[in-house]
């Protein structure tokens, strides 16, 4: 075969090859805290997860909810002016806990799902209990928003102004 035929047998079968490309379906990366002991499970897939992701995974290894998710939040706009202290649906999220009206919940363990969604296993304490509480806590418009469940009952909080 001469050198012309050759080169366009190679290239004839690197199409057929390129051609042939299984799509290969997005996984997420997971990082779970848990009391003992911290666990990453990477995606090697996609081994480089954007800024904002890495972002989110850093601050669960360390056990600690992410700048985006800190803040006052509000179930109804009076939440988060009020001075007399009546501020019943407001929560204050701290990098290490949640404040409530009557209780306050630290982290157990928390699971990086995306980079506005983590699911946190919180304990709380308040009124005299104790108890654990499952939920995942959704930033959602930008960051104006703050969706959590708690008792089967999904709990939406707007972002209150500084």
């Amino acid at each position: 075969m001469d050198r012309k035929a050759t080169l366009f047998a190679i290239a004839a079968v690197a199409a057929l090859v390129s051609a042939c490309e299984i799509p290969m379906p997005e996984q997420r990366n997971e990082t779970v805290i848990e009391e003992g002991g911290t666990f990453n499970v990477v995606n090697a897939i996609d081994p480089a997860p954007r800024d904002d992701a890495a972002d989110v995974a850093v601050a669960a290894i360390n056990g600690r909810l992410p700048p985006a998710f800190l803040g006052r939040w509000g179930l109804v706009p009076a939440d988060c002016t009020s001075t007399r202290g009546d501020a019943k649906g407001l929560m204050t999220v701290e990098a290490d806990r949640l404040t409530f009206y009557e209780s306050r919940a630290t982290i157990a363990k928390l699971a990086t799902v995306s980079p506005t969604e983590l699911r946190a296993s919180l304990a709380f304490s308040g009124e005299g209990q104790e108890w654990t509480q499952e939920t995942p806590l959704v930033l959602e418009d930008n960051g104006n928003a703050l969706t959590r469940v708690a008792d089967g009952q999904t709990l939406r909080y707007t972002r209150c102004a500084a």
